[in-house]
């Protein structure tokens, strides 16, 4: 993971865009639209979804990943919830 990124939740990302598209992870910012990241179709987003899950250990609600858009959105699906807080919905 990158050491100058301060959300592991991107680095995360970042780092399995990387891994899966052929990226450098620098590429790849909180901000960037998914569909701007090269390669991203709805295959390498199933392969995302399922290698997301294997590397948080969580299981990752379709419906939310389905709709995010950026970087951020899909970082915060894996984000630690606090104790006093349910899961978002």
């Amino acid at each position: 993971m990158s050491a100058d990124r301060p959300d592991s939740g991107v680095d995360l990302i970042a780092d399995i865009l990387a891994d899966l598209l052929d990226l450098e992870s620098e590429q790849v910012t909180a901000d960037t639209p998914l569909t701007a990241i090269d390669g991203w179709d709805s295959v390498n987003a199933l392969r995302v979804l399922v290698y997301l899950e294997r590397s948080s250990g969580a299981s990752v609600d379709y419906e939310r990943f389905t709709a995010a858009t950026t970087v951020a959105d899909l970082a915060a699906l894996v984000a630690p919830v606090p104790a006093n807080e349910g899961p978002v919905r």
